[in-house]
């Protein structure tokens, strides 16, 4: 052993020992990327803090990057704050819109939702839409229902389909005194309000709607006007109950009626596509008349959507006159989502009945009532194998003992 080695033994190896004896321009090296390492280790690369020199070149691109992301990120988090207050001012101003809504409180009432629809349906809102027959200065308490729609809105994807139920269909509800009764279905208003009207399509339908709308014919006119009027398709069989009976719609809302003349799309006012709504003498009944009443709420949810800076006049001049149970949210969030509604062709319930009078009445009697349900839930909510409820196939057993009609004449 020469004496070079006999000096290192026993020695404790250490960086330092090392460098004593190693070139020296390796140890200032070696000393130079032992700090590097250091830095990197305990994150001393703080903004205004001088970094090392990197004779390499190693740092100089991450270092860019790394801003570049930062900078990015900077952007998309205020882009998102933004949005977001939008979002937040847009929704203020719409619930402050919906609180002149005429609100009723039906907490806790009965809505005779069976257990069956109420899972089976759990994936649609239906909203009940009924047009009063109240006239001008009159209430809605005690008022029939010249219409009554189904808003059925399929929750996943925004799929929206309109389903329109005769006035005169022959159902099972409650009267004033809470009897049972048979009936059609626009006296159910009158005998207990929008909650018995929802109540009685539950009942017979299989349905589960716990929000309704209530409004009047000058709500309607109002409502277009405010919007500046709609464009409907005016059929030559239209025309004349058009003309015929718009004198007595200007008169019950309160202005005057000015005479359609020809035929085709055209922009209706609001006293003409009140008077569109309520038609039916020589316009196809009943069934034509749902139909036109769906054209024209088609028609004035599109005009709203494309006209926000008008929300703030039907407010104030509408909204009063519109009585629901819906909370000031449930609206808010319906109307902002209703730009992003897929609607789709209607449909009109019963699709087979029949219409003729019994006992000195006009009924449309539904022939029978478990084929129309069953005809209702695979059209409007694609349930190809649905089985109605016990208590609809007792209602339907019990139409056809008291008509005697299991079979429609449409």
């Amino acid at each position: 052993m020469d004496r070079k080695t006999e000096d290192f033994k026993n020695a404790h190896y250490t960086p330092e020992l090392i460098r004593q004896y190693e070139d020296p321009e390796y140890a200032r090296r070696a000393e130079e990327y032992e700090r590097r390492e250091r830095n990197k280790v305990y994150g001393r690369r703080r903004k205004g803090r001088s970094q090392p020199d990197d004779m390499y070149g190693y740092d100089k691109k991450p270092k860019k990057h790394k801003r570049h992301r930062l900078n990015k990120l900077k952007l998309f988090r205020n882009i998102v704050v933004v949005l977001l207050l939008l979002l937040i001012a847009v929704f203020a101003y719409v619930l402050s819109i919906t609180s002149k809504l005429d609100r009723e409180d039906t907490d806790g009432k009965n809505f005779a939702i069976s257990g069956q629809a109420d899972k089976e349906l759990d994936g649609y809102r239906n909203i009940a839409i009924l047009g009063s027959d109240a006239r001008k200065g009159e209430g809605y308490d005690g008022s029939r229902t010249d219409a009554v729609i189904i808003l059925s809105i399929r929750r996943i994807d925004g799929r929206v389909k309109m389903i329109s139920v005769m006035r005169d269909s022959y159902l099972k509800m409650r009267d004033k005194e809470k009897n049972v009764v048979f009936d059609k279905l626009t006296h159910a208003h009158a005998y207990g309000g929008g909650i018995n009207t929802v109540a009685t399509l539950n009942r017979n339908l299989d349905l589960n709607i716990r929000e309704y709308v209530v409004f009047n014919w000058k709500a309607v006119a109002d409502t277009v006007d405010c919007l500046g009027g709609i464009r409907v398709n005016v059929k030559s069989n239209e025309i004349g109950d058009l003309n015929h009976w718009g004198p007595e719609t200007g008169r019950n809302v309160g202005r005057k009626y000015k005479k359609i003349k020809h035929t085709g799309v055209q922009t209706l006012s609001g006293v003409q596509a009140t008077t569109y709504c309520r038609i039916r003498k020589n316009s196809g009944g009943d069934t034509g008349r749902a139909k036109r009443y769906k054209k024209v709420m088609a028609g004035v949810l599109r005009k709203a959507v494309t006209s926000p800076g008008k929300l703030g006049t039907l407010s104030n001049k509408v909204m009063p006159k519109v009585r629901t149970n819906m909370t000031q949210f449930q609206v808010a969030t319906l109307m902002l989502r209703s730009p992003m509604l897929d609607m789709e062709k209607g449909v009109s319930w019963p699709k087979t009945f029949y219409g003729g009078v019994i006992g000195g009445v006009w009924y449309a009697v539904p022939a029978t009532l478990s084929t129309n349900v069953k005809w209702l839930h695979r059209k409007a909510f694609d349930q190809n194998g649905f089985s109605q409820s016990g208590s609809v196939s007792k209602i339907s057993a019990e139409i056809v003992n008291r008509t005697g009609i299991s079979q429609g004449n449409q």
